[in-house]
This record gives structure tokens, sequence and C-alpha cells, in this order.
């Protein structure tokens, strides 16, 4: 998950350093100290946009004709939790408990959660459909949508293997059989 922040170099502590210190000078860390540190600067065109309407940034600097004004980006921070996992070796756990304590921040409106994909769902409750791949195959197909996006979307959101299978062999001309009975699990 991808997330911004209104301050550049903003840092959230997750989970505090929790050692042991011995008589000998040495120590045991029993919890690692995680955090999560926003950096200037790495948004998408589109992120970019959805940050610039959602904060006002006063106070900016001018550029030296003195009425130009310097675009806020290197005051927002972005921070991407997979990336994180990566350079810090986080487990799957610590980056969930990361993404969540991210999510809780978004209510004080320090931090956003940045979307995946500007692709709007299909219809308003897609991502809640019950059935199966072939019924919403069926479904996507009489609607008429435009089943390019509707892969690009569930590729971005749901990420469900069978229905990304039933789309991908219908965009390449294919009739898929195998899977279309599957049940659509979220």
């Amino acid at each position: 998950m991808r997330f911004a922040s209104k301050y550049g170099n903003f840092v959230v502590l997750i989970q505090s350093e929790i050692s042991e210190h011995y008589a000998t000078g040495h120590q045991r860390t029993l919890q690692p100290q995680v955090v999560a540190k926003f950096t200037p600067g790495g948004l998408l065109p589109f992120e970019r946009e959805i940050v610039l309407n959602h904060w006002t940034f006063n106070g900016s600097y001018q550029e030296m004709d003195e009425v130009t004004t310097v675009a806020p980006d290197y005051r927002i921070g972005v921070f991407d939790s997979v990336v994180a996992q990566l350079e810090n070796n986080w487990s799957d756990e610590t980056r969930v408990a990361v993404e969540e304590s991210l999510q809780r921040l978004t209510r004080l409106d320090d931090v956003i959660e940045l979307p995946r994909t500007l692709v709007p769902a299909p219809w308003p409750r897609y991502d809640d459909f019950k059935g199966t791949v072939g019924a919403l195959m069926k479904r996507l197909e009489e609607d008429g949508h435009d089943l390019e996006q509707v892969l690009e979307y569930e590729r971005a959101t749901q990420n469900r293997p069978a229905l990304i299978a039933a789309l991908q062999s219908k965009l390449d001309g294919f009739e898929q059989e195998a899977g279309v009975e599957e049940e659509i699990t979220a």
C-alpha cells in the first residue's frame, strides 16, 4: 500500500524497541523498532493530483521573480509498505501492522492512503459480487463493460486469480471452460 503525508520527512513509530541490558555491557533486543519513514518525492502523477486536491500548502516558496510559487512537491512525503518490507526485511505480519497503523492515522488527516488505480470499479458493488466466475463474466459482457479496464481494476484491487485468468483468456480470444464454475471469493 502507498500512503502520502503532508510532511516530507514524516516518521511514524509503529513498534518500540524492547531490549534487555546485562551487567556485562551486552544487550539483547527482544522486539525491534519498526518505523514508517516517509520521503519527499516519488508520487505518480495521478497520486500528486489527489494529494494537491486533498491538502492546502500555505507559505510556499517563490521563484526569483517573486511572483511564481514553487510547487509543494518537496513537502509531500510518500511511503510504500511493500518497498519498506523489502528494505527492512519485515515479515508479512509486520507489514500488515504498519499498514493498519497508517490507516488509523488517516482519520487524523496527517496521512492519506493512495489508491492503487484510478480505473473505477465496473459498478459500485462490484467487489461484493457473489457467484461464480462464469456468472460474473456473463454479466460483464451483457452490460457491455470494457474488459481491459475490468482486468486492470481487478489486478490492482482484488487480484482474484480465477477471474484474472478468465478475463485474460476472453481478451486473448479464447473461451475458458476451466474455472468458470469456481466461486468468487474476496
